[in-house]
Formats: structure tokens, sequence, C-alpha cells
């Protein structure tokens, strides 16, 4: 125990310190959180301080962080479904939905048809005997959007007033739930030996969705008529709102669609009135994400083995799924938006906006490790996609003239 403190000590710390760097460097604090992660994995302490980090992270250890960490995950998932607001479509859903429509699904075709090819040519990335399970996953990967960090993109640089950031956040919105529904077919898929065996998680899963976002409806207007009343959320209320993101998360794990998932579907069924929204977001921000989710990162920092790219042949694989990550969501996105009437320049703004993955993209990553249809090379691969579709995002909207507000950290 006093191992794992100390463990869960180093980790806050590390993630503070590198996440408040990153948006010194106007990036997005969770670029700083992932490398810390990656610090503290087998990449470089482990490369260079081996005793120290099998004794600090050691299979015990590894356990009671990774509980920590699966915790902190749900209750981010369930941030996330909260801060997702319909009124955002409004006025903007046909744009929206066609620079979705493209967006994904060309990354997610083109996802499809990079796993083909690496089950060809080094087979040993996507381990398994399941046919349909890895070229979902990939399809999935290449096809999201960090909604949580493209927003902080936009608010950094005041641009979440002006039409484009309208534009793109409501894609993302959009992108988000359809991201987490593929997410859902691919670990269906992968949990059952046939297609049709995956259909009974998923119709299971339907009719959950079901439940709370319409059948919960009466009791989400009197959650919201009680707040606007002056009613204020008393202990009782708030621990069952938020134990019931973690029930949500259990049913849908044994429903055989993962549990994030169902924490994802608790934060969408909340009311919508923004004080109550808001209110529920700052009693659990802190704990999330200052202390919990960082644990997150380190449970995949030391799943990524930088070292464990150690032929040309895999780091040639690697710049091919970043090649093939940007080049599909950039082009859809920016031919959708110029074939719509978008002036060029917001149009490449676009491409590079939806570029960014971020913390969604380890979460799938992590999902598809897990499960096991991703080995520990292709997870490496895919953290340093996300870092660097992220990272890059800044610098390219800069290009654009779309600097950073300032005293915007």
């Amino acid at each position: 125990m006093p191992t794992t403190l100390v463990a869960i000590a180093l980790i806050i710390v590390v993630a503070q310190l590198l996440g408040e760097l990153a948006q010194r460097l106007h990036q997005p604090r969770v670029i700083g959180e992932i490398v810390g992660g990656i610090l503290l994995g087998p990449s470089v302490l482990g490369a260079f301080l081996p005793g120290l980090e099998e004794h600090l992270f050691a299979p015990a250890v590894r356990g009671q962080l990774n509980l920590l960490g699966q915790l902190g995950l749900v209750l981010f998932m369930f941030l996330v479904g909260l801060e997702l607001n319909p009124k955002l479509l409004q006025g903007r859903l046909p744009l929206a939905s066609r620079i979705t429509a493209v967006g994904v699904g060309m990354p997610l075709a083109l996802g499809i048809l990079l796993a083909l090819v690496l089950e060809a040519w080094q087979p040993q990335l996507l381990p398994g005997d399941h046919a349909l399970a890895p070229l979902l996953f990939m399809g999935t990967a290449l096809a999201i959007t960090a909604f949580p960090v493209l927003a902080r993109i936009l608010r950094e640089r005041n641009l979440l007033s002006q039409p484009l950031g309208a534009l793109a956040i409501t894609a993302a919105a959009i992108e988000d739930v359809v991201s987490w529904v593929l997410l859902a077919i691919a670990v269906a898929t992968s949990r059952s030996s046939t297609g049709l065996g995956a259909l009974t998680p998923l119709v299971g899963t339907a009719a959950w969705s079901w439940f709370l976002l319409v059948g919960l409806r009466p009791l989400r207007l009197w959650l919201e008529a009680r707040y606007r009343d002056g009613h204020q959320l008393g202990p009782l209320l708030q621990a069952s709102l938020f134990g019931g993101a973690l029930l949500s998360a259990a049913i849908t794990e044994w429903l055989g669609v993962h549990l994030i998932f169902g924490a994802f579907l608790w934060g969408l069924a909340m009311p919508r009135y923004e004080p109550l929204r808001r209110r529920l977001e700052l009693r659990l921000d802190a704990v999330v994400l200052q202390l919990l989710l960082p644990l997150f990162f380190a449970i995949s920092g030391l799943g990524t083995q930088i070292g464990s790219l150690n032929t040309p042949a895999l780091w040639g694989a690697a710049a091919l799924v970043l090649a093939v990550a940007v080049g599909g969501k950039f082009i859809g996105t920016w031919a959708v938006a110029r074939a719509s009437g978008m002036p060029e320049r917001e149009a490449q703004a676009m491409g590079w906006l939806m570029n960014t993955r971020g913390l969604t993209e380890l979460v799938i990553l992590n999902v598809g490790l897990e499960l096991g249809v991703i080995s520990t090379e292709l997870f490496t691969m895919g953290v340093l996609m996300a870092l660097v579709t992220t990272v890059m995002a800044g610098p390219l909207l800069g290009q654009l003239g779309y600097k950073p507000a300032q005293g915007a950290s």
C-alpha cells in the first residue's frame, strides 16, 4: 500500500507539472499529461532506471492503479456526455452532418484498409483470430475527433463564438456520438465469435439507451424544474447521480459493450439546464481531471513501449498509421467544407481541427489492447499518432492566422 500511494503522488505531480508546461506552450493540457504517463513507463523511466520502475509499478500496484484509472475513465466519460449540448446542433446541422459523414466515413474506410495491409505485412500487430474486430477498431481509431480537446483549443483562440468554431464544435459533437457507437459495435464484435452474436449486446445497449434518453425524460424534467425553483442538489441526490454513471457503466459492460459507453449515455441523459449541468461538472472536475484521470494516463504510459518499435519495418508501419490518420481526416473534412462553399483558409482550419485526437484516442486504444485486438506495438503507434495529431493542431491553426487569445493558457 505505501508503494501505491507513492506511485499515485508521483503520477499526480508529474501530470500537473507537464500539463502546466504544455499550456505555457499553447498546447492542450492533456498533451503534457499523456507525455507524463509515457515518461513514467518503460519507454523512459524503465529504460534508465528499470529497478525503480519495476518497484514503483509492480504488478500489484498496477492492478490498484488500473482500478482507480478505470474509475476515472468512467467518470470522465460521464463528463463528456454531460458536456454535449444539443443546442449546438441548431442551425448548423446540415453542413455539420455532411462534414461528419465524410470526415468519419473516409478515415473509417481507410482505417479498415490499413488494417488489411498491416495484417498482410506485419500480422503480429493485430493478434487474435477474429476477422472483423481488428478492422473495426482500426477504422474507429482513425475516425475519431477528441471533442473535449477540440473545445479547449477553440476556447483558447476565441473561436467558439465565430462561425468556424461553432461549426467545428457541432461537427465534433456529432462525431463524438458516432465514434462511441462505432466503438460499441467494435467491442461487441470482438467479444462474439460470430457477427450475428454481436447483435445481442447491441440490441440490449440500444434498449438501455432508449430507457435513459427517453424513458427517464420525466425524471430529468422534474430534476431540472426542481433546480430552477431554487432547490439545491443535496448530498444524497448528487451521490445518486454520480452512482448512476457507475451503474450504467456496469450495465453496458454486462451487456457485452464496454463500460465507458454506459457512462457516456448517463451523461447524455442528464438535464441540459446550464446552471445544473455546470454544478455537476464542478463537483467532479477536480477529482476526475486532477486525481483519477492522470492514473489512466499512467496506465497508458506503462503500456506504451517505444523501444518495442525496434525495426525499420515497425517504424514504417508507424509512419503509415500517422499518414493515413492525418490524410484521411484532413482530406475528407477539407473536401466537404470546400464543396459546401467554405473559403480555403477556413476549410483547411476545419481539417486540422478535426484531426485532434488526444485523450479520446487513448480510450479507444486502451480498449483494443485490453481486448487483445491490437498488440503493444500497435498501441504504441496509436499513442504517438494521438500525440502528433493533437500537438500539430495549434501551430497549423497559427499558420492560418488563428492565434491564441491574449492571456490564454
